[in-house]
């Protein structure tokens, strides 16, 4: 039932899960969160009455209604994008969210790693995106401004969740208000763009936390259970390191090529195209150097240890036996 115009939903990353130790509450173990059809089903009927709670609040509070805009991408850095995806020889269509929700699809198969290609074209095409916003609608004006960009829609707000979002609170006020089933509505757009401004910075930093708090977890976790192995798929190349989306864990790591045994690396680009070319120590006098060669979309393997550092851990690519 996903509806086509979904791109929020397409850029909905890997999210990892814990399971905890029963005495010290300590993580034990993690896996991958499955997004299953039941989800889907519920997440579209709660985008549906976001979005007719919109229309009705915007109609009958056209200075006060508090709603979510999402800005299109950012469109020089969509067109270096573009052309970063021709020289790829990915085929995506950016010129607007659906077109992009349905190309994604398309472009990434249908085999083993079809799901982790998509994860690493999504972390590349979330560049250009820039955040959504809560606003006031009597202060912005312009309703071009109003668009939700990644779900297609030109009106947009937050209803579902009051009891843990303040906006929600809010936007419920109105619509009891525009009912007559509530007190008078006592606002001015000057005050609703506080709260809107407000709400954003939260926002903001509810997100923060929430990865920090997941990177915290998963370090213990390597600390307890490992060093752990995975298949890994590259996502970037840079001049030193690459970064890399673990397979197994669903997580995004840096390997750095200094903390490697290497005779040598070297960076180059093959049109826009990064590329590391390693060349690996011998492990006896006589054996030739094995050379590797880094670029996107390439499956390696790797290492995750914890380090020295509290709550740290580090990725550490694996020789590979010969090429």
């Amino acid at each position: 039932m996903r509806s086509s115009h979904n791109l929020k939903a397409t850029f909905e990353q890997s999210k990892i899960a814990f399971t905890l130790d029963i005495e010290t509450g300590m993580p034990q173990g993690c896996y991958i969160y499955q997004y299953k059809d039941s989800n889907k089903l519920i997440e579209e009927f709660m985008l549906l009455a976001n979005m007719a709670v919109a229309h009705i609040i915007y109609g009958l509070f056209h200075e006060q209604a508090l709603l979510r805009r999402h800005p299109p991408p950012q469109t020089n850095m969509l067109d270096d994008l573009a052309a970063f995806f021709e020289e790829l020889g990915v085929k995506l269509d950016l010129r607007t969210a659906g077109a992009l929700h349905n190309t994604l699809n398309e472009t990434v198969g249908n085999d083993q790693y079809s799901a982790a290609r998509k994860e690493v074209l999504t972390h590349m095409c979330s560049r250009p995106m820039q955040m959504a916003q809560y606003f006031c609608t009597g202060v912005l004006r312009d309703e071009t401004l109003f668009r939700h960009y990644a779900l297609n829609v030109p009106l947009y707000t937050h209803f579902t969740s009051p009891i843990r979002r303040y906006a929600d609170i809010i936007v419920h006020r109105l619509l009891a208000a525009s009912l007559g089933s509530g007190h008078q509505f006592g606002l001015d757009k000057s005050d609703i763009q506080k709260q809107a401004d407000h709400c954003n910075a939260k926002k903001s930093a509810s997100k923060k936390v929430q990865e920090l708090s997941t990177d915290i977890f998963f370090s213990v976790f390597v600390k307890e259970c490992g060093p752990l192995e995975s298949e890994a798929m590259v996502m970037g190349v840079l001049d030193q390191s690459f970064d890399v989306l673990v397979l197994r864990y669903g997580i995004q790591k840096r390997v750095y090529c200094n903390g490697l045994p290497l005779q040598e690396f070297t960076f180059h680009k093959v049109g826009k195209k990064p590329e590391l070319r390693l060349m690996w120590e011998p492990e006896t006098l006589d054996q030739k150097p094995i050379y590797q060669v880094i670029t996107i979309f390439a499956l390696v393997d790797i290492v995750l240890k914890s380090d020295s550092t509290a709550l740290k851990f580090s990725a550490i690519l694996k020789k590979p036996s010969g090429v």
